[in-house]
């Protein structure tokens, strides 16, 4: 497995915000260890829980735990630094989640329940024709610098958006369908729609206020690693390029103020550092300077996760089993180079990816071959009409001479006197999947280099959609919005989620069905038509999925009760963990004795 997913978010920012998650983070720990391995004797002094204020407002979080409290830090791991925490203008799944604790969006789904709930917001209305959408802001909120968030910051955000000079194509697509938020007063924000859409209430729920009276005049494409005011539970404290952010917890955020919030965002400190290599991170785990790791590795997983502190009950190693909506991963296709459109050779490519090699032999067979784009959509995570592409050369080598390919004297495909070759591009440390896949290419005459980079060119590289095939890890929202990922406007458009540059009728005619179809059934239906015709174009070569997810973090930390929440993953720790005072002083004492602590369970479901 690579890292972690680069998600896709119908409405845009709400579901980000839904969970505020994956691409992930870490950072150089200048203290070292110090600052983590004293959070047990800090939590005593300095966590006292909560009082209860009865002045808050509405509903209560059911993932939350009573128990929370605020106090303490948590480092955490990622990938390599981003080229910007603005997830408008670079959107990867670690600014995203960075953005979600900083920007709230007006409003959101609930975490258990397939309803709405007011964040930004505290109540709204719908038109009799579900075209025009009214919004209240929340008079309590606030920016970080004292002023009110208001209904024009609301209305600043889609100018910023919707601004062609603005990098925000993915934001585009659903705030197309609106017009102009029309301001009505200084609290309420009307937004009507130009075309009825099921997911019109969601796109513009999903608005969220950016800070006119900070950034209004400013180059938006500009603003990547500095946002002093913000209006959500923490602030950037302290940023050191390659190495680290810091979150501060805003003890006066308004959001305190609603009940929903109650026992959430409890860590003082949230630090992310930037280390790009998984086994360095693990090391560093190790050491108690990352607190909790997220695996997507399954080698290192199965072979590297059962040390010392794992057997002792210090540091629990589980696998969370939740109701996440599964995304599919896979190596994308750019359509829109000559060489790939003739739908034979995507056919050939799939067929010499040897999956079933590579589930066995660098994943323990931990993972269910795909062949959907929406997996989850089919009983089994398997499309029963999609082909399930076997590794088969000789049938990869037809299908290239049907397409008119043939081996040179140097055992070379190439048509018209040019060889057939891919490039792939990566920013990846493992490189072990690409390696066999390159050799297996090169036996019946691909020409297959693999060229690795930094993320921050990789991304602009996919920016500009200068890259031949590239390993990617969409994941799922609870809300599925097909448009800006396949629909065909979205193909030449600088920074797509359509990767592949899918370009089809009968795709874009489904999306558009599936736009008036009010009814969440008979929509997967129409999702399922998708995935066929998806299947029979092949603009992946997709690769396999996994049901579960894997975590390991030091036993000190207070959890909800399925460790995670019910349709995410990693992504709660910042959310809904705190430093408990009881486990922080159980652990720091059995470390010292070397005496070993009850092991928690392996599987969480």
């Amino acid at each position: 497995m690579k890292n972690k997913k680069m998600k896709f978010y119908s409405a845009a920012f709400m579901s980000a915000a839904l969970m505020v998650s994956a691409l992930s983070l870490s950072a150089c720990n200048e203290s070292g260890s110090k600052g983590t391995k004293s959070a047990g004797k800090n939590a005593e002094l300095n966590c006292p829980e909560s009082p209860f204020d009865s002045t808050a407002t509405g509903e209560f979080d059911p993932i939350a735990s009573k128990d929370a409290r605020p106090c303490g830090a948590i480092t955490l791991w990622g990938s390599a630094m981003p080229k910007s925490f603005n997830m408008w203008e670079d959107y990867n799944s670690f600014s995203a989640e960075l953005m979600g604790m900083m920007f709230e969006p007006l409003v959101s789904l609930h975490s258990t329940e397939d309803r709405e709930v007011g964040i930004l917001a505290d109540s709204w209305s719908v038109s009799e024709d579900g075209k025009t959408f009214t919004f209240h802001v929340d008079p309590r909120a606030k920016w970080s610098d004292g002023k009110s968030v208001t209904a024009e910051d609301v209305q600043f955000y889609y100018d910023v958006i919707m601004d062609e000079k603005n990098l925000t194509p993915i934001f585009k697509v659903g705030l197309s369908r609106f017009d102009r938020p029309e301001v009505v007063d200084s609290l309420t924000v009307k937004m009507t729609a130009k075309e009825s859409h099921w997911g019109n209430f969601w796109e513009a729920a999903g608005m969220l206020a950016f800070p006119k009276h900070v950034w209004a005049g400013k180059d938006f494409n500009q603003i990547r690693y500095e946002f002093p005011v913000v209006s959500g539970p923490y602030k950037i404290k302290t940023f050191r390029e390659d190495r680290y952010v810091e979150l501060a917890r805003r003890a006066d955020w308004w959001g305190f103020k609603k009940n929903w919030n109650r026992g959430k965002y409890n860590f003082e400190k949230i630090r992310y550092r930037f280390m790009n290599d998984q086994t360095k991170a693990l090391e560093a785990f190790k050491k108690q300077d990352i607190n909790a790791y997220a695996i997507y590795t399954s080698s290192i997983w199965m072979k590297q996760t059962d040390f010392d502190a794992i057997q002792k009950g210090w540091a629990v190693k589980q696998r969370i089993f939740n109701k996440e909506p599964i995304g599919f991963q896979g190596m994308a296709i750019n359509l829109r180079k000559p060489q790939f459109q003739d739908v034979r050779v995507r056919r050939a490519l799939n067929m010499l990816l040897n999956r079933e090699a590579m589930n066995e032999k660098y994943m323990y067979n931990q993972y269910f071959l795909l062949n959907s784009y929406y997996p989850d959509l089919w009983e089994g995570n398997q499309n029963p009409t999609a082909t399930l592409y076997k590794f088969n050369p000789d049938s990869a080598r037809a299908l290239f001479a049907e397409a008119g390919y043939k081996v040179n004297a140097q055992g070379v495909l190439e048509k018209d006197g040019k060889p057939f070759a891919i490039n792939f591009i990566t920013s990846q440390e493992d490189l072990r999947h690409l390696t066999l896949f390159q050799e297996d290419l090169k036996k019946v005459g691909v020409v297959a280099t693999i060229e690795q980079m930094s993320q921050s060119t990789l991304r602009k590289r996919l920016d500009d959609a200068d890259f031949d095939l590239y390993w990617v890890n969409w994941g799922a929202g609870r809300l599925r919005d097909p448009e800006a990922s396949w629909i065909s406007t979205t193909a030449l458009q600088k920074g797509t989620n359509n990767l592949a540059g899918v370009q089809d009728k009968v795709v874009d005619s489904l999306i558009n069905l599936q736009k008036t179809e009010f009814d969440l059934a008979k929509r997967n239906e129409i999702l399922k038509a998708l995935d066929n015709r998806l299947a029979e174009i092949v603009p992946y070569v997709l690769m396999w999925q996994c049901d579960h997810h894997r975590i390991l973090y030091w036993n000190r930390y207070g959890t909800p009760e399925k460790v995670f929440d019910r349709f995410n993953r990693e992504d709660a720790i910042p959310v809904y963990w705190w430093l408990d005072p009881t486990k922080s002083a159980a652990l720091d004492k059995a470390m010292k004795a070397g005496e070993s602590l009850p092991i928690p369970e392996y599987d969480v479901k």
